[in-house]
């Protein structure tokens, strides 16, 4: 007979590996400049990003930055037409996007590194001299608003919508950044001057550039192109950041669509990646990754017992008050023991709830993705705008290192200030069949109640 021997999986209680290097510079203008060389194979990405979004936006410009996104990639000084644009970035053998989110805007183009001096100006032709042509806007409008219809098409879009207007009640444009219909229809070209010179100066931009690339050529050619890119007041000083009230109280709020499971969303503000805060953004990560392994205690008394088909938590990096979200769905005969089970896990949370091992092993999954995320030079171009809107480069260089110093008692510190007794919103996705069959808005209200 064979003795088996047990295997001990050993986790690192350290960082194991080194961040990217990414060599940076600032410009006279205070554009930055970030630079990471891969010579691996001769493809470079640059992008540009600014720190714009729904973040920025009042009801009156809400969806205005996504609608300027859309305009990035349309005439400017050097390029007259949407046609020559687009001639230019075929014949430059480019592939390109652009995103808007909640705090960020970005713009990326990856090509082969002997286009790269090309690829530069290109760029910068595009972000300094947008424009504007007024009949290109009022085509583009069309464009945004028919994204803002597929959205609306799906039952998820009402869910998520829903809960970002109770959970950031006076201020819910500042969380969309799709935005609103009749707003994006009557968009300006003087709305698109006022977005370019309020946010699109250098001293609220990056420059990230990844590849086949020398970074001090790079740093060099970004002096020169962008020297006669002005300066300008920082616009979070004229123009501050809201402050998101809290949450009023406790509610529900039912969603009705047409779908086959119930899905739900429990939702709390969060930490912040600036201010006092900050020491909690990484509790809450840990804490989430922790749980959402499918061996985690979490798990086993959620799904493995029956009682949901799905339950994660989850805290968005955000500067400006990151949700706080526990995702769930359940069969409409189950639905009761979710919500149950997952207010019982959540009680036992205000005490140790993990343990230090999970904790370590946490922190060298969340490692693993990191490293796994700067393999492929594009993608991490991205990684580094997200990064360097939402919580600045020393956040992000040093945000596996602050991993693994979370312990315990962080997590338990993090439950008891953003969740324990603290007002939340759940939306719950039902189908009209569900409601009628008593799955409606005062089951759930009663279902909360005697839960608490």
């Amino acid at each position: 007979m064979i003795a088996l021997v047990p295997v001990v999986f050993l986790v690192a209680s350290s960082r194991t590996t080194e961040p990217p290097k990414i060599q940076q510079h600032t410009c006279p203008n205070g554009l930055t400049v970030l630079v990471v060389e891969n010579h691996s194979v001769p493809l470079i990405t640059v992008e540009i990003t600014a720190k714009n979004g729904s973040m920025t936006e009042p009801p009156e410009y809400n969806g205005l930055s996504h609608l300027y996104e859309h305009m990035f990639f349309k005439a400017n000084a050097a390029l007259p037409s949407q046609e020559a644009y687009m001639k230019r970035a075929h014949e430059l053998g480019m592939t390109w996007n652009g995103t808007t989110n909640t705090e960020r805007v970005n713009y990326f183009f990856t090509t082969t590194s002997e286009h790269l001096k090309d690829s530069m100006v290109f760029l910068r032709d595009a972000v300094v001299s947008p424009s504007f042509d007024a009949k290109e806007l009022e085509r583009e409008r069309v464009v945004v608003t028919g994204e803002i219809d597929r959205n609306e098409a799906s039952p998820f879009y009402h869910l998520f919508h829903t809960v970002t207007e109770k959970v950031f009640w006076k201020y819910t444009s500042r969380k969309d950044p799709l935005g609103l219909r009749a707003t994006v229809l009557k968009a300006s070209v003087e709305q698109m001057r006022t977005i370019q010179h309020r946010y699109y100066v250098p001293n609220n931009s990056a420059l990230v550039v990844t590849g086949d690339v020398d970074a001090n050529e790079i740093f060099a050619e970004a002096d020169a192109l962008y020297k006669d890119w002005k300066r300008a007041e920082d616009p979070f000083k004229k123009f501050p950041l809201v402050s998101h009230p809290p949450i009023k109280k406790t509610e529900v709020a039912l969603v009705v669509q047409p779908v086959q499971v119930v899905t739900g969303i429990m939702e709390w503000q969060g930490p912040s990646t600036v201010g006092k805060s900050v020491v909690d953004t990484y509790a809450a990560d840990s804490l989430s990754q922790a749980i959402g392994e499918p061996s985690s205690r979490f798990q086993k008394a959620l799904v493995d017992s029956g009682s949901c088909v799905r339950v994660n938590l989850s805290w968005f990096t955000q500067m400006n008050t990151g949700p706080i979200s526990l995702n769930f769905s359940a069969k409409p005969d189950k639905v009761d023991a979710c919500v149950k089970a997952i207010t019982g896990e959540l009680d036992k949370m205000k005490t140790a709830y993990v343990t230090d091992e999970d904790i370590r092993r946490a922190a060298h999954s969340l490692e693993v993705d990191d490293v796994r995320g700067s393999e492929k030079p594009s993608q991490l171009a991205h990684t580094l705008t997200f990064w360097w809107t939402s919580a600045g480069l020393d956040y992000y260089l040093s945000y596996v290192d602050h991993l693994y110093q979370v312990t315990v008692a962080d997590t338990v510190r993090y439950i008891n200030t953003y969740i324990t007794g603290k007002p939340f919103v759940l939306a719950v996705m039902v189908s009209p069949d569900m409601q009628k069959a008593g799955l409606d808005q005062a089951h759930f209200e009663g279902l909360l109640k005697g839960a608490r």
